[in-house]
């Protein structure tokens, strides 16, 4: 398995839908299935197919939830985190999730493959994230 791999742009329609790039779906269909776990992380949003989900969740119960920190980092990621399912090739983001990485109905998102999973950004955040990098 290659996994997500490439970068692509799409835009999302007016419900907050966009078209899945049918190299991610591929990976889907072959390695995976259509269900997703979709959580924030620093500015954007991550999409893990429910069996990678199932492994970080295993990494996250190995984490001390009597330790701060570790509650902290449990929290950061699981209460942000929602299941969704790709529908005739399209990926709806949920509201709230589209509020806090600030991606905007009927804009275009840039979606980045990581391999097991992948990552949604506004266009205007990846631009400012992929500067930073070059700085």
């Amino acid at each position: 398995m290659n996994g997500f791999l490439g970068t692509y742009q799409t835009s999302l329609d007016d419900k907050g839908r966009f078209n899945v790039p049918a190299k991610f779906r591929g990976v889907l269909e072959k390695d995976y299935s259509s269900q997703l776990v979709i959580t924030y992380m620093d500015g954007y949003l991550i999409a893990f197919p429910q069996k990678e989900w199932a492994r970080n969740k295993d990494r996250l119960r190995d984490l001390d939830t009597t330790n701060k920190e570790d509650r902290k980092k449990i929290r950061r990621i699981v209460s942000k985190a929602v299941e969704v399912e790709i529908k005739s090739g399209k990926l709806l983001i949920p509201a709230n999730q589209r509020d806090t990485a600030e991606i905007v109905v009927q804009d275009e998102v840039v979606l980045v493959g990581m391999l097991e999973s992948f990552e949604i950004w506004s266009k205007a955040r990846w631009l400012e994230a992929e500067q930073e990098e070059e700085d």
